[in-house]
């Protein structure tokens, strides 16, 4: 039988925080699969555009393997640099890479 994934997944309520400004969002905790954070290109704009930050080159590419472990065909050049906080009490730094993903805006990584 094979294990459904979002069973090992939960949305939560998050904040992204560049300096004083912060951008609201709920996002996907992966608690198995998911190697990094990644944001959607589509909100990438209106984050960058709210927080007045600007996407950073990536000094490599990188691939990223989907849901069913094959290695994606999207190349990964950019990524996006921020503070979190979760459910107001937990800050983190976290490395957003950019890229088109299926079902949520943003997946965070487990810690």
């Amino acid at each position: 039988m094979k294990e459904n994934y979002f069973e090992k997944s939960f949305l939560i309520d998050t904040h992204l925080i560049f300096q004083n400004r912060s951008f609201s969002l709920r996002l996907l905790i992966d608690s198995d699969s998911v190697v990094y954070t990644i944001i959607h290109s589509n909100l990438v704009d209106k984050v960058c555009e709210k927080l007045k930050i600007q996407p950073i080159s990536l000094t490599k590419e990188k691939l990223i393997r989907d849901y069913d472990e094959k290695i994606s065909k999207k190349i990964i050049t950019h990524k996006i640099l921020l503070n979190l906080i979760i459910e107001s009490h937990k800050k983190l730094t976290v490395s957003m890479l950019i890229v088109d993903i299926n079902h949520h805006e943003v997946i965070l990584s487990k810690l």
